[in-house]
């Protein structure tokens, strides 16, 4: 984690705050309530590695997420793997544990419950994944910033939170995202990102202890 002052940090959240994480970006996502539902699990599957690495926030009301944590792609994905092989054994071993096919149905309707999840959430406004760097981002420590979410009703609870956790990036480390619409993507720049394809942004941290204005 970057050096920061244990008074003025966010403390990152564990995989206990998991659900309460995906329902909000499933919530902010998905306008209809029963189709935020169906895309829970999804939304909840794509943030495990940043959980697991310690870069889940929640902000104090626990209306607003964000992931801020290094970037790690071939770590993240190893874990997705790890998750994956783990819940495909836990199935085999229930088939052979279990009535067959009682199992079999389940684990048919889990795939369905994702599959479903995934279509909902890549349909949706700012559901889609995009990459947080690209041929434009200069080469360095690269610390990512994404999944910024807040439960509807609720004003700048992301947001400020993300301002919150770009202000204790570590000195000389680049910052990076990718804006899931055109209006984050606006307010990316005005916080002093330089934009690049795809909605993409980066911006350099200062070496020295002085930083500009974030979010």
């Amino acid at each position: 984690m970057p050096p920061h002052s244990p008074e003025e940090a966010p403390r990152p959240s564990t995989l206990r705050d998991l659900p309460r994480a995906a329902w909000i970006s499933a919530r902010a996502s998905t306008p209809n309530t029963p189709l935020a539902v169906l895309s829970v699990p999804i939304y909840a599957f794509s943030i495990v590695p940043m959980t697991l690495r310690g870069g889940l926030y929640l902000d104090a009301s626990r209306t607003g997420t964000v992931l801020f944590a290094r970037r790690r792609p071939i770590l993240d994905g190893v874990v997705v793997g790890l998750v994956t092989a783990a819940a495909f054994a836990l199935w085999v071993a229930g088939i052979l544990l279990f009535d067959t096919m009682l199992v079999l149905l389940l684990g048919m309707l889990a795939y369905a419950a994702l599959l479903i999840g995934a279509v909902i959430a890549l349909v949706q406004p700012g559901g889609t994944t995009l990459s947080a760097s690209g041929p434009e981002t200069p080469k360095g420590e690269r610390w990512m910033v994404a999944a910024l979410a807040q439960l509807p009703g609720t004003r700048m609870t992301a947001v400020m939170l993300a301002r919150r956790l770009i202000e204790q990036a570590p000195p000389g480390s680049i910052l990076v995202a990718a804006a899931a619409t055109d209006a984050l993507h606006e307010r990316y720049v005005r916080a002093g990102f330089t934009a690049g394809r795809a909605r993409r942004v980066y911006r350099l941290v200062p070496p020295r202890t002085q930083r500009n204005p974030a979010m």
